[in-house]
């Protein structure tokens, strides 16, 4: 048991020994100081730490009576116990008020342990109380939430610091000021007041809660407890809770999961609520239809790649503007992702809906002048019309899909049919089954095309041409799966699977003996600017012991204008590592030459666009010369694609294209049926056939 430290004032040894022996009857542990003049009494109270001060009324040099002041200035919580010869009743009146915890004349000492023991337990008890107090203080001021305590009249009793804080200014403070005008926003004093003044009737029990607004716009839910019966003058507590912040974050999650935040209009989300808000209020059997049309928009991401995000952000504004200024039917417009904006309107009958559709495409095609440039927007259109029991969700995706089958035609619009669904879960399908493919690469199969050299017919590079073994629809052309893995964006996977298997095919040919020339790999945008690019192209060299002049990539022209800095970087880098490149489709995509002749390209591929009409159009056959000419002063090489007659193998001859590639030469042909070129060294023309 802990010893009860004791400092003890008293200049008589014997009765010094009288209040130890007293305290030990009592069986109390103690650790007696004692002391008999101020200077170490006031040092003892100050180390020692006294749990208790008992004193002598009477000493030579000092009294008790000011032992007991010195007390109450420096440690006023200390029990202090007169023990004393005599203290007459007037001084013993005295000691009380003067704040000693009791007395016990030296005749009496048998009382003196209890009297010890009852100083100590009420100490300790206010000590805890004094804690408690101010715990429940610390708690009241660092609470975010408002208290506050009002009387009958509603007027403060308490408030805490939050309280304070919130409340309007007063000079004098805000106790004994009524709750209303210091928490009501001004225009609500009355209802304030009103709703006060009212606790008295309905909080029994149960606590009320309401919501207001206070002092600066916060927004304040307050909730009222009775105190009726447990304070002598408060009536009710009150807790506010700010809820301001809560408020705006809620609105703002509100507005960012029903609005687009660029350019405010419905999401989807709420648009598909607002359709169904529409077709509901449609009157039975009315004879007008509410139709649904999504606009799909071209060229943004081409120019997201070129310019900055504010340029963007103008061009949709200037096109959500165009979709404003026609009249409808109670329409409706929302913006459903990045390109793809909604509407929905009311038509009579069907040439309503043909008059409408070609007037906002045409709006919508006029140039948008942004900053000092000019661009014009290509766009298409998905048609759904609504019919009893549709579903606003479905009316939406039968407009995406007539939207897919608009831009896969190139048609203005497509109003939707059934059979557009049959080709939408295809393509769904396809993708699925894309995605299985990257983890079975085997089920893909290359197919190569002989470039000849246009005089000499020396074969000079093969373009592989990957083909897929479907396990459900046969063998499949690349402008079927290609299309659809760009969208899903597995390009990057899927060309890092036919860059092995064309590395492999290398690999296996120089086994037999052979020497392949470069074999040129077509690469889309997303795979071109994929950061993992470098590093595939070097693992399956490595692999399978390839050279990487025996590798040339094809990166079509609109591809490469993408993001025409970061290009020529990666450029740049393939080429420090050996690789050959190309610009495949040249004249078909929005070339910038000031760019083209920075690019570190080996070749131009001239698309065979140009190739085919060579013979009867005199404007390809002018673009033609004119795109070989530039190459050659560019110091590069030329091959036309897409040859077919010796015809055409003449022209370009003749305007010194350098090399050739086409069905005159040969069909693309599987790996194994290729070793007849790279055995003889030479491709003759051929009867063409129709391709594999």
């Amino acid at each position: 048991m802990q010893k009860i430290r004791v400092l003890m004032l008293e200049d008589m040894a014997t009765d010094a020994e009288l209040v130890r022996l007293a305290l030990g009857r009592a069986n109390l542990p103690v650790d007696i100081r004692c002391v008999a003049d101020e200077s170490l009494y006031r040092e003892e109270l100050s180390s020692f730490h006294p749990d208790i001060v008992l004193a002598d009324y009477h000493l030579p040099d000092f009294s008790g009576l000011k032992a007991l002041q010195i007390r109450n200035a420096e440690k006023p919580d200390i029990p202090f116990i007169f023990v004393t010869g005599s203290l007459g009743e007037e001084r013993a009146v005295e000691t009380l008020r003067e704040g000693a915890t009791d007395f016990v004349l030296k005749d009496r000492m048998a009382r003196l342990g209890a009297a010890v023991t009852r100083a100590l337990d009420d100490a300790r008890r206010e000590a805890a109380q004094k804690a408690e107090q101010v715990l429940h203080n610390t708690i009241l001021n660092t609470a975010q939430a408002m208290i506050v305590a009002l009387d009958e009249h509603g007027r403060i009793l308490h408030a805490n610091t939050a309280a304070v804080a919130l409340a309007r200014p007063s000079e004098t403070g805000i106790l004994g000021l009524p709750f209303w005008d210091c928490f009501a926003e001004v225009r609500d004093l009355e209802q304030t007041r009103l709703k006060i003044l009212s606790l008295t009737e309905v909080i029994q029990e149960a606590e009320t809660v309401w919501q207001m607004f206070g002092p600066r716009g916060r927004i304040i839910v307050w909730t009222a407890g009775s105190l009726h019966g447990h304070h002598p003058l408060a009536r009710w507590v009150l807790s506010g809770i700010d809820i301001t912040d809560q408020q705006h974050a809620q609105e703002k999650a509100y507005f960012l999961d029903h609005f687009d935040a660029a350019t405010t209009l419905p999401n989807r989300r709420l648009f598909q609520l607002q359709l169904q808000q529409y077709c509901d209020n449609a009157p039975a059997g009315a004879k007008v239809q509410i139709v649904t049309v999504i606009v799909g928009l071209g060229r943004i991401q081409d120019i997201r790649d070129s310019y900055d995000e504010t340029i963007i952000q103008k061009i949709l504004m200037e096109i959500v503007q165009r979709l404003r200024t026609w009249q409808v039917n109670h329409e409706l417009l929302a913006r459903l992702g990045d390109v793809d904006f909604a509407l929905a309107f009311e038509v009579e009958q069907n040439s309503d809906l043909e008059s409408t559709l070609p007037f906002i495409l045409h709006e919508l095609h006029e140039p948008i002048e942004v900053d000092g440039a000019s661009w014009v927007i290509p766009c298409h259109m998905g048609v759904s019309v609504h019919y009893p029991g549709k579903k606003p969700s479905l009316l939406i995706r039968e407009a995406e899909a007539a939207l897919h089958d608009a831009q896969a035609r190139d048609a203005a619009y497509v109003c939707y049919n059934p059979h557009l669904s049959s080709k939408a879960r295809e393509r769904l399908q396809l993708e699925t089954e894309l995605h299985q493919l990257i983890q079975h690469p085997e089920q893909l199969v290359m197919y190569y095309q002989p470039q000849v050299d246009a005089t000499t017919h020396r074969l000079i590079g093969l373009e592989a041409l990957v083909r897929w073994r479907h396990p459900r629809l046969g063998l499949m052309l690349p402008v079927r799966f290609i299309p659809v893995a760009e969208l899903a964006g597995l390009m990057p996977a899927l060309g890092g699977e036919i860059i092995r298997s064309v590395c492999r095919q290398i690999a296996d040919w120089q086994q037999e003996g052979l020497s392949p020339p470069p074999v040129a790999v077509n690469i889309s945008a997303d795979e071109f600017s994929s950061p993992d690019l470098i590093g595939r192209l070097k693992e399956a060299m490595t692999d399978f012991n390839v050279a990487p002049h025996n590798l040339e990539l094809e990166l079509t022209e609109s591809a490469s204008m993408k993001n025409p800095e970061q290009t020529i970087a990666t450029m740049n880098q393939l080429i420090s590592i050996g690789i050959r490149l190309a610009i495949d489709d040249f004249g078909t995509g929005y070339s910038n030459l000031s760019y083209l002749k920075r690019f570190p390209v080996n070749r131009l591929k001239l698309d065979q666009a140009f190739v085919r009409d060579i013979l009867t159009d005199s404007d390809d056959l002018a673009i033609s010369q004119a795109i070989i000419a530039m190459a050659h002063q560019l110091r590069l090489e030329v091959v036309a694609e897409g040859v077919e007659s010796l015809q055409q193998l003449k022209v370009l001859s003749q305007a010194r294209c350098d090399h050739i590639q086409g069905y005159l030469f040969s069909i693309p042909l599987p790996g194994d049926a290729c070793k007849a070129w790279l055995q003889q060294g030479v491709v003759s023309p051929t009867t063409p056939v129709l391709p594999v």
